[in-house]
């Protein structure tokens, strides 16, 4: 029976991933670090996020493998308990750091504190669990966007080079990768790496409405229609889902360790701006999309944005603007060589995001981008602004 060690549960993606090792026949317990007060209202937040994936009637039969741990990422060990570090010394036969502060517009310092330095922590904590025999491996959620500002083919191997980032994220997770593959070189750890995680495949569902679904939100209000970035463009869209099967499968205990895997569409999977923009407009109408470049959107349109424009609609403009733009004027491509070698047979792989495009703007309409909970009869206009994952 084994023992996993999960950060993130309460985010995006780490429920997701969550609700599938519970379901794992050979789990003992999950143990799961959560900032909070105490164990109970650990617990509490813990149940409350995995009740979005996980359907009320099966929650019972899962929920006593599950055990919180109050702690903090920004914290020396974690900020746990003696009792809970000696248990998790002690019995972890995996740990699986999902956590991460995904958000792009922090201060890189205060993105280092909670990517690099967190990272940092959990790695200390799985040694520990290493040197006293009971650890088998190390699990961690990077991104493909290490790979920063570099706009070739990028290999599941790659890491080092000087391009630089779009981002204090994409530097933050590049430095926390780099000093686990330097510093903690003696961990059987296994490297995740997605590329821009969206809803469910099957009911779009997303906590998550930055990234692509900014300009979506633009253009389907009738607001703007202009692309600041080049049709030609290429996005690498993968459903959460996937990612979460993916994960879930690649950490078993019988699997390979010490791998590098792209969760991504990968080349041939991947779609054009112009390709994404059509689809838009056939789903919501309204006129094609045009595009300007960045350095002449913020020299000459921006200040026009800043200075007529007003209410939810400039908010919602300047929201993500600044952020999301780098990555509709240029992106690399993710070689998935060794993710689909070591799937091959399992039935998880990435579909296109042409077969579940409309799943996603369905979710966006009945849900007005995340200003409403899906099914509510609020039809009222909303402007939210960037959520991380």
């Amino acid at each position: 029976m084994s023992v996993v060690f999960i950060t993130g549960v309460t985010g995006f993606l780490g429920r997701h991933v969550a609700a599938r090792m519970l379901r794992r026949g050979e789990l003992k317990q999950l143990l799961c670090l959560v900032r909070c007060d105490d164990a109970e209202h650990g617990r509490h937040r813990v149940l409350k996020s995995l009740a979005k994936v996980i359907p009320e009637e099966q929650m019972s039969a899962l929920a006593p493998k599950l055990r919180a741990l109050p702690g903090d990422l920004c914290k020396e060990g974690l900020g746990l308990s003696d009792e809970d570090r000696t248990l998790l010394v002690g019995t972890a036969t995996s740990v699986l750091h999902c956590a991460a502060d995904v958000r792009f517009n922090q201060d890189l310092d205060d993105a280092r504190l909670r990517n690099v330095f967190g990272s940092e922590q959990v790695a200390k904590l799985a040694r520990d669990a290493l040197q006293q025999g009971s650890l088998q491996r190390f699990d961690w959620v990077g991104t493909a966007f290490v790979a920063g500002l570099r706009q070739d083919l990028v290999q599941e191997g790659d890491l080092e080079h000087d391009q630089g980032w779009k981002n204090s994220y994409e530097q933050s997770k590049y430095e926390a990768e780099q000093l686990l593959r330097g510093e903690f070189s003696d961990l059987p750890m296994t490297v995740f790496r997605p590329s821009v995680i969206v809803g469910e495949s099957s009911t779009g569902a997303t906590s998550n409405f930055g990234m692509l679904y900014w300009p979506v939100q633009l253009y389907a209000r009738g607001w703007w229609r202009t692309v600041v970035g080049r049709p030609g463009t290429p996005v690498d869209l993968v459903p959460v889902d996937f990612v979460a099967d993916a994960i879930e499968f690649l950490s078993r205990d019988d699997k390979p360790k010490e791998g590098t895997f792209h969760l991504a569409a990968g080349p041939e999977g991947t779609l054009t701006i112009a390709e994404l923009a059509a689809l838009c407009q056939e789903y919501f109408g309204g006129r094609p999309a045009r595009y300007i470049s960045p350095s002449a959107f913020f020299r000459w349109v921006r200040p026009v944005v800043d200075l007529f424009i007003w209410g939810k609609k400039r908010r919602v403009i300047q929201s993500g603007g600044r952020f999301f733009i780098p990555y509709f004027n240029g992106n690399p491509l993710f070689d998935i060589t060794t993710a689909k070698a070591a799937l091959h047979g399992s039935g998880i792989a990435a579909p296109s995001v042409r077969n579940y495009i409309t799943v996603l703007f369905d979710y966006c309409v009945a849900t007005d981008f995340g200003r409403v909970p899906e099914g509510s009869n609020d039809d009222g206009p909303g402007a939210p602004g960037p959520v991380p994952a």
